[in-house]
């Protein structure tokens, strides 16, 4: 019975592959990417095939993790606001102002030409398992 139990477990790892998985972050903040990357990271270290599309390519290659598109930094958001900026955001309301930056930085990247060429033309051998988005 053992060793029929050992037979079957070793069959289904055997068989097992990684999902291919589809991140897409946009925004073009750092902080948010952080998190996103430490994700896509881990992933890919269970075996999974990660492709990101972001502003934030790594610097150094990661095993199973692709770049698939990098897109145009809108707005270095790094030591770049001005307290009038800050302050009209925080006024306004922080949760509309930080939506309509990012909104408005997805739409303009929904522009670029290789973003239209995959949506155009996804990847199909094999097809995403599993889309990620911030």
């Amino acid at each position: 019975m053992k060793l029929v139990s050992i037979l079957f477990v070793c069959a289904v790892f055997a068989t097992s592959d990684g999902y291919r998985i589809l991140g897409v972050f946009p925004f073009s903040g750092k902080s948010h990417f952080m998190m996103f990357e430490h994700l896509m990271k881990a992933l890919a270290r269970k075996g999974h095939q990660v492709d990101v599309i972001s502003t934030f390519p790594l610097k150094k290659p990661y095993p199973n993790y692709n770049d698939l598109i990098v897109l145009p930094t809108t707005r270095d958001f790094m030591n770049n606001m001005t307290y009038d900026e800050m302050h009209n955001m925080i006024r306004a309301s922080t949760s509309w102002a930080v939506a309509t930056i990012a909104g408005n930085d997805f739409c303009e990247n929904l522009k670029y030409p290789e973003f239209q060429e995959f949506i155009r033309n996804p990847p199909k051998d094999p097809p995403y398992d599993v889309v990620i988005m911030e």
